[in-house]
């Protein structure tokens, strides 16, 4: 059969013949061989885009659909429902082609989960005012000489290129970033191919990566770095090796306030202690604004509320009796056919920021709690998951209406 027939068969359940690449090695080597390019500006909008209507179909899911009255001091956090930007979700999420959510979940507070409300403040971000400028300061920064470029024209993302081919791009989402691009990368590829071991050593490349955070000014912290190697290649037209490239690769997690975000921070660094790559966020943060937080407990009551409201309940449906109550309406309980039960015990969270967009065109970090516990299938199986859910009191949040165009939300994990 041809491959498209077996990618076909492989679809049946029942028919016992899962799928495997006629040429799997081929394919293995093929894929390990390319060298990381950055995704598309069109791309990552895609993946902002559907991750934050999911998010904002997730609070609509719980009711959040009015302006509610805050405190004093306090203004609602409308959150729009075109949200563009990464936001938590409840639960766990898989996708058919319909979008269909194929489990319920059942969550329950576990003896080890606190019943407290813990604390966390909010921060708007400060975006820089200038795409243009930015782009051409981080260029400076990175030693790439140019003049900004309207990437798309429409004045949102810019492009920095030298004579000798160094770029750096600024990618204006709601949270805008930053890649740089080296030209070390291909002067250096015929080099380390001969001593791919000769790479810096960790503690040489935070401090490299360091000294780059100092210059670029940004008011967030980083983690402790994480550490690895890498090696990208370059390919002949009869699909030898030309050349390799391999780095001593760190990452950060950014951090506000000593709390993890979904932004990160990476460089890449050859083995003549050359920054090659790097990419991470362009935004310092407001004045903190302390938001009340709901309880551990009410987070929980708010993953379930959103599950259940995906499905209907049994329901008392009139019938008709036979026999002795021939004639007769009767009442029998139906529970309508839908998907398994997912009983989830949480005995731990943590708090985490993520990023929203309101109505009056501001971004915000909100606080998140992330819990985590054992899930049981119906067929007794377990697993270990999280599940996110937005910390804030639901009286400050708004959500616009807008935001039910927008994808059907599934069940997600993290």
């Amino acid at each position: 059969m041809s491959d498209f027939e077996d990618r076909l068969a492989a679809l049946d359940p029942t028919a016992g013949q899962p799928y495997e690449h006629q040429n799997l090695e081929s394919m293995i080597s093929r894929v390990t061989r390319q060298s990381t390019v950055t995704k598309s500006r069109v791309w990552r909008n895609f993946q902002l885009k559907m991750a934050g209507a999911l998010g904002a179909s997730a609070l609509l899911t719980a009711g959040a659909l009015t302006t509610f009255s805050s405190g004093p001091g306090l203004a609602v956090l409308a959150i729009s429902g075109s949200n563009n930007t990464p936001a938590p979700l409840s639960a766990k999420q898989t996708y058919s082609g319909a979008m269909e959510i194929y489990e319920v979940f059942n969550f329950s507070a576990g003896p080890g989960l606190s019943t407290a409300t813990p604390s966390s403040p909010s921060y708007e971000l400060q975006i820089p005012a200038n795409g243009s400028s930015e782009a051409a300061r981080l260029a400076t920064i990175f030693g790439v000489s140019g003049t900004p470029v309207d990437t798309n024209g429409d004045g949102s993302d810019w492009t920095v290129t030298d004579a000798s081919g160094g770029t750096l791009n600024y990618v204006n989402t709601s949270v805008p970033e930053w890649y740089f691009s080296s030209t070390s990368t291909a002067a250096a590829a015929s080099s380390d191919a001969a001593s791919l071991s000769a790479l810096p050593s960790n503690s040489s490349v935070d401090a490299l990566a360091q000294s780059y955070v100092a210059k670029l000014g940004y008011g967030y912290g980083l983690s402790t770095p994480g550490f690895g190697s890498s090696t990208s290649s370059t390919l002949n037209t009869d699909g030898s090796t030309a050349s390799a490239l391999s780095t001593s690769d760190v990452s950060y997690s950014v951090l506000v306030d000593g709390i993890s975000t979904s932004q990160q921070l990476n460089f890449s660094v050859n083995s003549n202690d050359h920054v090659v790559s790097a990419s991470g966020p362009a935004f310092d943060v407001g004045a903190a604004q302390n938001y009340p937080l709901q309880s551990l407990q009410a987070g929980i009551a708010a993953l379930n509320a959103a599950q259940q409201s995906r499905f209907p309940v049994a329901s008392s449906l009139p019938t008709t009796g036979a026999g002795a109550n021939a004639g007769a309406s009767a009442t029998t309980t139906t529970t309508p056919s839908g998907p398994p039960t997912v009983n989830v015990t949480l005995d731990s969270y943590s708090l985490r920021y993520a990023t929203y967009d309101l109505t009056d065109g501001s971004t915000w970090l909100l606080p998140v709690y992330r819990y985590a516990g054992n899930a049981t299938n119906s067929d007794a199986t377990t697993y270990k998951s999280s599940w996110d859910e937005l910390a804030i009191n639901p009286s400050y949040v708004s959500v616009s209406a807008t935001s039910t165009s927008g994808p059907t939300k599934g069940v997600v994990n993290y």
